[in-house]
């Protein structure tokens, strides 16, 4: 597997993780909680930016996606947070576990690829 395959394999992994855990977490949102509702619909609304961001930079220069890599990991650090407190047991590990993970594979793409 070359180093952009590899890449490549990467990144589709961990923006399907991040897509898993968001509607994960739309459909497991405590129905009584407005502000749980409203933190939920502003992680949707977060992660539709930060993806469009990452696609739109796949064909750019390092020092785009870079940029786009650091802000996409922040995006994922608030949506774990939110997750964390408006789910509950097995959907808020599974969901804070894939962010995590997510997360980690940013991290490390991060440190690998880009330099500040």
């Amino acid at each position: 597997m070359t180093l952009t395959t590899m890449r490549s394999h990467m990144f589709r992994v961990a923006v399907a993780t991040a897509l898993l855990a968001l509607s994960a977490a739309s459909v497991a949102a405590q129905p009584g909680s407005s502000a749980c509702r409203v933190d939920l619909e502003a992680n949707d609304k977060r992660f539709e930016q930060t993806m469009a961001k990452l696609e739109s930079v796949k064909n750019g220069t390092q020092a785009q996606k870079c940029e786009a890599y650091r802000s996409h990991v922040k995006i994922m650090e608030q949506g774990r947070e939110v997750f964390a407190r408006c789910n509950t047991g097995t959907t808020q590990r599974e969901n804070v576990g894939q962010m995590n993970d997510s997360i980690g594979d940013f991290q490390e793409l991060i440190r690998r690829r880009c330099t500040r």
